[in-house]
């Protein structure tokens, strides 16, 4: 009898241990499910790859992308938690969320304007190029301009640096309101004359013959200027910022793996294949001929170029200015360089 309930006993024992770790195991991977706002543009590049890579897998993450969450429509999502980060570009509603108290910090960056990697154009209507209406900066006087409301944004960021190259401001040209992608038909409408446009439209833009690629953006905006950032919100400060470790590291790989493919031949197809599947661009003979996107491999940030951004966003708003540090956390990228060790070019 005793041996019938020792051996009950070790039962029972064994059935426990089981459930315990059916149920650790369920709840380390609720804990490690991470949802990231995404735009779904080349500057995101390195997140696609690490996905597609499988190096949020290794780092024990189960990645969601949720399209079409970015900017200020981003945030109220962010500082409550119903998205742990948002990629996309930084703008004034970091700064008002960081300022109001919310917790929420560029915890990397994703993409910046380096040379070879020019992927955003100031572009002119074809018509104006044609005609010799438009040689230089100074020629955009008295034409329309394609700028995105409500300012402040990268747009009018962009444009006061190229009319400033003219000897201009923006009370010196025409602004219109064209979202993103509306900038081609409106281009090819004459509904404006000129806007900041990054690829693949770009290209597409040419393609249709409403644009012109007039200048790369490395000539007006700040060297090394990082144009996407990846946000991060209180889960991944608070609650789990070894999540947020692993976040971060997973997507140097993935930009790593970026930039080596890119370096080759075969690999700028492997790259388009990636980008047809996780992005709105679907035509992959266009990924031949564009400006392939920058993805910084260490996460870094260009400080200058932030706070250049954010000076102008409070000179706009009439705020402030904020020190672009309190707006940055580096202690990420910082713990996954340890582990990765820093990219070698």
């Amino acid at each position: 009898m005793s041996g019938k309930i020792s051996r009950n006993g070790r039962l029972v024992q064994a059935v426990v241990v089981v459930f315990g770790l059916i149920l650790q195991s369920s709840l380390a991977n609720a804990a490690d499910k991470v949802k990231i706002g995404v735009i779904g543009i080349l500057a995101e590049a390195g997140l696609y790859v690490a996905a597609e890579h499988g190096y949020f897998a290794k780092e024990g993450l189960d990645v969601e992308f949720v399209k079409g969450l970015f900017g200020p429509d981003a945030f109220p999502a962010l500082a409550t938690g119903q998205v742990d980060a948002v990629g996309g570009a930084f703008g004034p509603e970091m700064i008002n969320a960081v300022e109001r108290g919310v917790n929420v910090r560029i915890a990397g960056g994703l993409s910046s304007y380096v040379p070879g990697f020019e992927s955003g154009f100031l572009m002119v209507r074809k018509e104006l190029i044609d005609q010799g209406k438009v040689k230089d900066f100074a020629d955009l006087k008295g034409l329309k301009l394609a700028i995105i409301e409500p300012r402040p944004n990268l747009t009018d960021y962009f444009a006061t640096r190229y009319l400033k190259l003219g000897g201009l401001t923006l009370n010196d040209v025409q602004t219109v309101n064209v979202p993103f992608p509306s900038m081609i038909t409106a281009l090819k409408t004459g509904g404006v004359d000129a806007a900041h446009v990054s690829e693949p439209l770009a290209t597409i833009a040419v393609d249709a013959q409403a644009a012109v690629k007039f200048k790369p953006v490395n000539t007006y905006a700040p060297n090394g200027l990082t144009v996407a950032v990846l946000q991060f919100g209180t889960n991944l400060l608070e609650k789990s910022r070894e999540t947020g470790e692993r976040v971060i590291a997973a997507y140097m790989q993935g930009a790593r793996d970026y930039l080596d493919a890119l370096k080759k031949p075969e690999g700028r197809g492997e790259m388009a294949e990636i980008l047809v599947k996780y992005t709105p661009v679907k035509n992959r003979a266009l990924y031949d001929r564009i400006v392939f996107a920058y993805a910084a491999p260490d996460a870094g940030i260009d400080m200058t170029g932030l706070q250049d951004m954010a000076n102008y966003y409070a000179s706009v708003l009439g705020s402030k200015p904020v020190d672009a540090k309190t707006l940055v956390d580096a202690g990420f990228a910082q713990n996954a360089l340890k582990r990765l060790g820093a990219y070698a070019h």
